[in-house]
């Protein structure tokens, strides 16, 4: 006679996929409806200007920093409370938290880089421009792979942003959460107009090759999300929860 036991998934992994499930239904809303106002709007601007010569998909990039920050927000507000209460750790919180969003801000970039490709595609075809007037270092001329290693490092990064907000509100409340915004979306705000340096001319290898550009913003934008999910973790992990009056 023999017995099956029943294999179960590790907490990490059981609430990864949980968080992960949550977040690729918003995804996909999102994207949904960006798409649709892409089309639109590109109608408008082709009926009163009669070609449209500027990417009007890139525009989508404020969205898509923006959402899924406050996806993040809201994922330690309605979930961690829960996840502790259901007898799991606040480690494998953590762990699936950080997990999800940094595989979330790499998909919002495939998919916003794929957009900007298609619609840059369609506007070659029509005899148009794709001019990037966003305040980023990929533009018309750059490759999807800079282009997607650019959007990828920001939207990261704002995921993180949103989980570290979510963690200092939940524990210190809301006076130490907003008097804190500076220091937990300020990175953000930084890593989102740093490319703009190059604008002014400030000293530096980014003022004199396109590799110099990139290379700055990523690396940036690397040592923000590793501080941000530093701090997001010792946070979480050290909070006391009550339960919910």
């Amino acid at each position: 006679m023999t017995t099956t036991v029943a294999r179960h998934p590790s907490p990490t992994v059981h609430t990864a996929r949980r968080l992960g499930a949550a977040l690729l239904t918003m995804g996909g809303i999102f994207w949904a409806l960006a798409v649709v106002a892409v089309v639109l709007a590109t109608l408008v601007v082709w009926r009163v200007n009669g070609s449209v010569d500027v990417s009007i998909a890139v525009y989508a990039r404020q969205g898509a920093t923006w959402f899924p920050f406050s996806l993040g927000i809201m994922l330690v507000a309605a979930y961690l409370r829960v996840h502790v209460a259901s007898g799991m750790t606040r480690r494998s919180f953590v762990r699936a938290a950080l997990l999800v969003e940094v595989a979330a801000g790499v998909g919002y970039a495939a998919v916003f880089t794929a957009v900007v490709l298609l619609e840059r595609t369609v506007h070659d075809a029509l005899g148009w421009g794709s001019t990037v007037t966003e305040i980023q270092l990929a533009d018309e001329s750059a490759s999807a792979g800079a282009m997607l290693l650019e959007l990828s490092v920001t939207f990261v990064v704002a995921n993180l942003s949103g989980l570290l907000v979510g963690a200092v509100y939940q524990r210190f409340g809301a006076w130490a959460g907003t008097l804190t915004l500076p220091l937990t979306v300020g990175p953000l705000v930084l890593l989102l107009y740093i490319p703009g340096a190059r604008f002014v001319d400030l000293p530096g290898i980014w003022t004199t090759t396109e590799a110099g550009h990139l290379g700055l913003a990523v690396g940036v934008g690397v040592a923000l999300g590793a501080a941000m999910a530093t701090v997001f973790a010792a946070v979480v992990l050290r909070q006391q929860l009550t339960p919910t009056p």
